[in-house]
Order: structure tokens, then C-alpha cells, then sequence
């Protein structure tokens, strides 16, 4: 019991030199919440407090040692009795008994005021913050102002006149103070006057709640209140947190694997948090594309996000051409066998055009398709120009070759029609039109020129007819899509119904307009009649009028009605029912 008494009376005496309120922070507990986290909480609302100059915080290991002295028993859990109880130990007017709740991207602060000498909550903080460590931590500041709002707004708190470094007043009671840090090297600031570097003994040190800071780069800023007691040796101990950054590491094509420098970390999309500030050596690779390497520098409390275009790598035809000693081109280049008898081509993705030729043979072209270190194999057998085909000077060739089976070419000015592939067809030199043409096909028209002695190759391919377009044309007018689709007997069937429907339209309109204006002259003759029985006879005349306009409206209203069910009937028809799909 005596050494609570003088435990109260010494801080008490303390607390009292200055005006400023007592209070003590219990350990921050949470859900969910690395005990980092935790603690970064805990020092950022001591800081916020002791630079408020509104309160004397007391600081953890101090109240700790008290609490040792008296043997007091916790299971951990402080509740508000148990708070009431430790603030008497201490010597605090105020406890705060900190929560943080952790949700999927956000935190939910909790903070208990307990009034010591009422001996309950008194008030209670909570804010919800969104995003990372940097918002939790501006949270937790917002809240210490909170707190300075309402327990302390009527305290009396004169700023304190710090200590001249090296000063010893005289009537002054002062202390030490051992200094640890971890890492080491840390400078160490006591009321903003710079001592030196931990680990550090500290003399001559006024007593009291004493502001410290210990400054190291790469790692963030301490700063608390530690209490200096007379002819006596403190120690303090603290882990400093390093600073940290994010980074997003993204790639296109995605699925790549991340490297900082020889450690893999992932693929991306990737999200490497709590990074220490540096510049990294990040090297991003995926199959089949090149490798990248960037150097990437992380800052603090920031999310660097880098993005890598990777380039696939190239690939790779073999061609293998009869003759071997065929000339090979692409893009203007010229390529030949080498003594394997293979042409060795190195192309970027996509697709390209080789062509193969020889003096007496029928020049090919060929379309390849190459992907990201891939090895297409392409093999061309050339054919032999014929000789003596036709004696007639003026007689050319013509060769056409498809993709698609049983196509039908139509050759002006020839009668019969030609299947496809069609090889040496003679003609007269001159120019001939050409039409392709396959059921359920789109027909194709191409021009050529035929010269003496020589042969004209080309390619025709056609492209399969797609409901799309029937629908497209059926609503352009009814009977399009049909014919497009080749069933030429539906168009015919819809075209003549929408021209006889639009034309009995055309003709109501014109009967419905002379029979409103002979209704409305009926009408007048009416308003002019003098006599009962020439009233009688104009009004029977101009009702029966009147009834030739509904009679006429109706009409129309019914063929127009017609008219639109024809041609969404024709759009139905035209999408669905024409074989195209």
C-alpha cells in the first residue's frame, strides 16, 4: 500500500508542474491484425497525444514497472474495471483502451475513454477507414484529435519551454536515459535537441514526460513520451518500422513471372506489398516472349505500378521447295535452300505471304500463319509451264484455284460454265469478267487480263452467306433477304405482297383525301340550308359521307396493318427460315 502512495504522490507532483492531464495507453489489441499493425497504432496515437502539448502521456514501460511493483494480475483482456484499476496504479486521469477490427480493404478503429476518477467510459472513437497501413495510420492521427476535442478542451495546457542543450538549471531535478534501438544507428532527438546515434546513454536529462524521437532513413520516424525520473536510469528500447511501399507489377499479355531480382514472386497480374523503399531489379518472363528487364524504384506509403509489353519472339517456316533451287520471297526479300534443301525463314507472329518461284515453272503464293516461337514447315511443289498448249499466238492461260469445294465460274463471253479449280483454260487475249458462285455462298466477280502466251493465275474464295445480311436486306424491303439467301421464290412472294399492299395504300389515301374534302363541301351545304326540308337533305347527304370516311379509314388502318405484319413476317422469315443458319 505504501508504495501506491508514493507511486500517486511522485506522479501526481509530476502531472501537476505542468497542468496537463495524465493519461495512459493500454496495448492495442485487435482481429485479424498483425501485431506490427497493432503497434504502429499504438505509437501514432502516443505521438499524437504528446504533440497535442495538451496531456502527460505516461509511457508503457514505465507503467509497466509500476504495474510489476504492485504484482498486478491481468489475463490480457482489460475491461473497464480492470482499467479503472490501472489508471489509479498509474496515476492517470484518462485510460485509452485501443481495437482494430480488419475487414476484407477496410479497418474499423475503436477507442475506449475511461475516466479514472468516475470510473467508467466516458467517451468512445470509432472511425471506419478504407485502403492500406498510410489511411490507417492518418485515421488513428484524425482520432487522437478526436480525443483531444473532448476530454481536453478545458484542461489547462501552456506550451512547455524546453531545455537549452547542455543547460542544467539550478532548483531543476534531472535523470538518464539508456536508448536502444533496432536496427541500431538511429538518431536520436530528446525534446528536439540531437544527442546522438543508438545505442545511447543520455545524461543530465530534465525529469518529467520528455519527447523522443529517433530518426533513421529507410524507416519511419519515432516518436513518443518517455518519463525521466530523478538520479535515476531509464531505459528504452524500441523496433523501428521499416518504410514501405507497393507495387503492381502488370504484363500483356498476362500469366508472366515475376522476378525481383533472383527471387520469384508471383505472376502477373501481381500486388507485392509492404516492399522496403529501394530500387528493384524486376525481370518479367513468359513462354514463348522475350524476357524484360527494368529497374523499378518502390516509394514510401505509394503503390508503384509498372507495366511490361512483352514481344513475342519470333517465329520460325521451313520451307522445302521442288526445285531446291527455287527463289523464295517475302517482303521483298530473297531466300533460298540451303544444302538440307530447307529455306530457314524467321518472321514475326501473324500471317504473311511467301512466294516461290522459277524460270518454266508456274510461279505459288502462299499464306502462312506463324505464332511466337513457333516452327510452321511448309512444303511447294512447283508445277512445269506447259509447252505447245495452243499453236494460236494470240491465246492466253487462265488458272484459277479455291479454298471452297464445287464452285461454278461463269467467263464472259464464254457459254458454258466452268468448275472450279480450273487449270490452263484458253482465251483470246483481252478482258474477261469473272463470277464465282456456289449455293449458299456469297458470288464473287473479278476482272482479268489475259495475255498473249502467258498464264493468268488467280484465287477466288468465297465467303458463306450469313442470316445477318438476309435480315439486313429484308428490312432495307421485303424479299431482299430471300434472294440473298437464294430462295427466290419467298422473295418474289414478299416483294409482291409489299408492292400490292403499298399500292392499295396509295390508293386509299388518294380516295380517303377526295372523300374528307367532298365531306367537309357537304358540310358547308349544310350551314348554308335555309329551308327544314333543304337542312333535312344536306345533313342525310353529309352523314352518308361521313361514313364513307370511316369506311375509308378503316380500310386503310387494315392494308397498312397488313403491310407491317408482311414485312416483320419477312424478317423472320428471312433470319431463320432461309437455311442460312
Amino acid at each position: 500500500m505504501k508504495k501506491i502512495v508514493i507511486h500517486l504522490f511522485v506522479l501526481a507532483g509530476l502531472f501537476a508542474q505542468d497542468g496537463k492531464l495524465a493519461v495512459s495507453i493500454l496495448d492495442f489489441t485487435g482481429e485479424d491484425v498483425k501485431d506490427k499493425v497493432l503497434n504502429a497504432c499504438f505509437q501514432q496515437l502516443e505521438t499524437s497525444l504528446i504533440e497535442s502539448n495538451r496531456f502527460t502521456v505516461i509511457a508503457k514501460n514505465q507503467r509497466e514497472e509500476i504495474l510489476k511493483e504492485q504484482k498486478f494480475q491481468s489475463s490480457g483482456v482489460c475491461d473497464e474495471a480492470c482499467a479503472v484499476e490501472i489508471g489509479q496504479l498509474v496515476g492517470a486521469e484518462y485510460l485509452m483502451l485501443g481495437e482494430i477490427i480488419a475487414f476484407a480493404d477496410l479497418y474499423q478503429i475503436n477507442i475506449k475513454i475511461v475516466n479514472i476518477e468516475k470510473g467508467d467510459v466516458e467517451e468512445k472513437v470509432t472511425d471506419r477507414i478504407e485502403g492500406g497501413m498510410a489511411q490507417l495510420l492518418s485515421g488513428m492521427e484524425e482520432a487522437s484529435r478526436e480525443i483531444v476535442r473532448r476530454i481536453a478542451a478545458g484542461g489547462d495546457a501552456g506550451p512547455a519551454v524546453p531545455q537549452q542543450p547542455g543547460m542544467v538549471v539550478e532548483g531543476k531535478k534531472y535523470g538518464s536515459v539508456t536508448i536502444e534501438s533496432n536496427p541500431s544507428g538511429a538518431t536520436v532527438l530528446i525534446e528536439g535537441v540531437e544527442k546522438g546515434f543508438t545505442p545511447l546513454l543520455a545524461e543530465n536529462i530534465e525529469v518529467g514526460t520528455r519527447k523522443l524521437m529517433l530518426i533513421k532513413p529507410g524507416y519511419e520516424t519515432l516518436t513518443k513520451g518517455i518519463m525521466i525520473k530523478e538520479k535515476e536510469m531509464v531505459t528504452v528500447s524500441e523496433v523501428l518500422i521499416p518504410k514501405t511501399g507497393s507495387l503492381t507489377v502488370l504484363s500483356d499479355p498476362i500469366g508472366a513471372i515475376v522476378y525481383l531480382g533472383d527471387t520469384p514472386r508471383g505472376k502477373t497480374p501481381l500486388d507485392i506489398n509492404y516492399l522496403a523503399v529501394m530500387d528493384y531489379i524486376v525481370t518479367v518472363e513468359l513462354e514463348n516472349y522475350e524476357k524484360v528487364t527494368q529497374r523499378v524504384s518502390v516509394q514510401y506509403n505509394e503503390n508503384t505500378t509498372q507495366k511490361f509489353d512483352l514481344k513475342p519472339m519470333p517465329g520460325t517456316v521451313n520451307v522445302i521447295a521442288d526445285p531446291s533451287n527455287a527463289e523464295i520471297t517475302v517482303y521483298g526479300k530473297k531466300y533460298k535452300a540451303g544444302g538440307s534443301g530447307i529455306a530457314k525463314i524467321s518472321l514475326p507472329i501473324g500471317t504473311h505471304k511467301i512466294e516461290i518461284k522459277m524460270n518454266g515453272y508456274e510461279p505459288q503464293i502462299k499464306m502462312v500463319t506463324v505464332g511466337a516461337n513457333e516452327s510452321v514447315p511448309l512444303e511447294v511443289n512447283l508445277k512445269k509451264i506447259p509447252a505447245g498448249v495452243s499453236s494460236n499466238p494470240d491465246i492466253g492461260f487462265l488458272t484459277v484455284h479455291t479454298y471452297n469445294d464445287n464452285v461454278k465460274l461463269k467467263v464472259s463471253g464464254v457459254r458454258d460454265v466452268q468448275s472450279l479449280p480450273m487449270e490452263y483454260y484458253e482465251l483470246k487475249y483481252g478482258f474477261y469478267a469473272l463470277k464465282a458462285f456456289k449455293k449458299g455462298f456469297e458470288a464473287k466477280k473479278v476482272d482479268v487480263d489475259i495475255e498473249r502466251q502467258k498464264t493468268t493465275k488467280i484465287e477466288i474464295n468465297l465467303n458463306k452467306k450469313v442470316p445477318e445480311k438476309a435480315l439486313k436486306y429484308s428490312l432495307v424491303f421485303p424479299g431482299g433477304g430471300q434472294f440473298y439467301a437464294g430462295s427466290n421464290t419467298r422473295g418474289l412472294l414478299y416483294s409482291l405482297t409489299t408492292i400490292g399492299l403499298g399500292t392499295l395504300i396509295g390508293q386509299g389515301i388518294g380516295t380517303l383525301q377526295d372523300d374528307r374534302a367532298l365531306m367537309d363541301q357537304y358540310y358547308a351545304d349544310y350551314q348554308t340550308a335555309t329551308s327544314p326540308e333543304t337542312i333535312d337533305a344536306t345533313w342525310s347527304i353529309y352523314e352518308g359521307q361521313v361514313s364513307k370516311v370511316n369506311d375509308a379509314q378503316t380500310q386503310l388502318l387494315i392494308f397498312s396493318g397488313a403491310l407491317a405484319a408482311s414485312w416483320i413476317t419477312n424478317m423472320i422469315d428471312a433470319y431463320f427460315f432461309t437455311g442460312l443458319r
